[in-house]
């Protein structure tokens, strides 16, 4: 009798629990493989960028394009348009095709899909191994880009800067903006002569070739103007750093540093303000500027769009020998709306700075897979290169690991900074990050041989960094 009783209430216990999995719909919208039924050359080139995502697929010179019926497949309990198997007018449409996604939760994805012939193949991208030596995970394989190192090995105009951000447009252009630049010619031994520097600069990249590239910056050579001005300042005293950007409502927002000359030194300057410019596309002309739309932290280290329908916005505050990240969000991805900012209570329209991860330098949040990861550089221009990962896009942050050490040899006289991560240029299953070097003696920069490879970005490419 009571063997009865014990096992009739465990029944009605376990029938009060809820299953956690109940009602759960993915928010997974990827294309996970696409294929021509024949005339393919190689696989399909993915990159999953956080607004937009690019398929190139190599094709034989003489595949007829007008009726192709590609082999494609998505996320678990996500749909495609064309479906599957679907024929598709490439040729009418340029050698392009946009296919949209849909999660089992019903959020949309676009996806550009450009077939390209094998005589337009290029041979990259062109790898270098870096052997760990147990300076990382050893899980971890990287590689030096070659291809992208010398696509911003310039020789006149834009020719080195910092704060190297890019995102990828719905056109499949790519916008790369930088911060402090130089532009002006450089000789055939890598000497900077005559340059100027400028506050903040940008360019586009057309498609995949490294030839590709369009200025952004009025004027030429070191007779260019900065890209982004702060009103009628004078450029030593206010100027932007331009920051994360993200496409929205067929606009591109980008958060800008708004920052402020304070004193004589050249260190002497300060955060003063998170601004937002807002460029129409596809011509990327400056529609306006919303000023002062934070001024509690600079929130343009790093965004997220979240699959929750939330922009995270990241920013760091350096404290004694430690650093410090914030968070913020916006509800339906518009930056132009209202903020809020989280706390140790939730989520609040006052800002406030409630620290989440200790020892962030430029935050670099991204999803993949039912995870977030937050990438970052060692504090206090270290040469690690990190990765975390956590439940939710605020924390707990946890199983800390090196992806990457960047060489010794840019210590000493160089530091290293700026480590970001170009999901735009990232295929399936790698991630691609940059890091910039810079001399500590600025005048180094210029009259001797070598001297515009010393201030200027670099790039491996990560495999295996889950």
């Amino acid at each position: 009798m009571s063997k009865l009783i014990l096992l009739l209430a465990a029944g009605v216990f376990t029938s009060c629990i809820k299953d956690p999995l109940e009602g759960y719909r993915s928010q997974e919208r990827a294309i996970l493989s696409f294929r021509l039924p024949q005339g393919q050359v190689g696989n399909a080139e993915i990159a999953n960028g956080t607004d937009s995502a690019t398929i190139t697929v190599w094709a034989e010179n003489d595949l007829d394009l007008r009726a192709i019926s590609p082999l494609v497949t998505v996320s678990k309990g996500a749909t495609v348009l064309p479906a599957p198997g679907v024929k598709v007018d490439f040729a009418a449409n340029g050698n392009r095709y946009t296919y949209i996604v849909t999660s089992e939760a019903g959020i949309q994805k676009r996806w550009y899909v450009h077939i390209r012939r094998e005589n337009e193949q290029p041979a990259g991208p062109r790898l270098q191994l870096l052997p760990g030596n147990g300076r990382w995970d050893p899980r971890v394989t990287v590689y030096s880009d070659l291809d992208y190192n010398d696509y911003l090995t310039r020789y006149q105009h834009w020719n080195g800067g910092d704060g190297c951000y890019s995102v990828l447009l719905p056109d499949g252009r790519l916008l790369w903006s930088f911060q402090d630049s130089f532009f002006g010619q450089v000789s055939a031994d890598r000497n900077r002569t005559d340059n100027v520097m400028r506050r903040n600069a940008a360019h586009l990249q057309l498609d995949t070739s490294l030839q590709s590239f369009i200025p952004l910056n009025p004027g030429s050579g070191n007779q260019s103007e900065t890209w982004i001005k702060y009103g009628n300042a004078p450029e030593d005293q206010d100027w932007y750093w331009p920051g994360t950007a993200q496409v929205h409502n067929g606009q591109l927002q980008m958060l800008l540093s708004h920052v402020r000359k304070t004193g004589n030194g050249s260190w002497d300057f300060a955060h003063v303000s998170t601004d937002l410019a807002v460029f129409d596309l596809p011509s990327m002309q400056l529609n306006h500027i919303v000023k002062d739309k934070d001024i509690s932290a600079n929130y343009s280290a790093g965004s997220l769009k979240a699959p929750d329908g939330y922009t995270y916005l990241y920013a760091t505050e350096n404290g004694y020998l430690t650093s410090f990240m914030y968070v913020a969000r916006v509800p339906g991805h518009d930056l132009a709306g209202a903020w809020e900012y989280y706390g140790p209570d939730g989520w609040s329209a006052t800002p406030v700075k409630y620290n989440v991860c200790n020892d962030i330098t430029q935050p670099n949040v991204f999803y993949r897979d039912g995870k977030y990861y937050l990438v970052s550089q060692q504090i206090i221009f270290g040469l690690d290169i990190y990765i975390l990962e956590a439940p939710t896009p605020v924390g707990p942050w946890t199983n800390k690991r090196t992806l990457y050490r960047i060489p010794e040899r840019y210590s000493g006289d160089m530091i290293t900074y700026n480590a970001f991560v170009h999901h735009a240029l990232s295929r399936e299953g790698e991630l691609v990050i940059s890091y910039n070097i810079n001399p500590v003696d600025f005048a180094t920069n210029f009259n001797r041989p070598g001297s515009a490879d010393r201030y200027r970005p670099y790039f491996v490419r990560v495999f295996n960094w889950k």
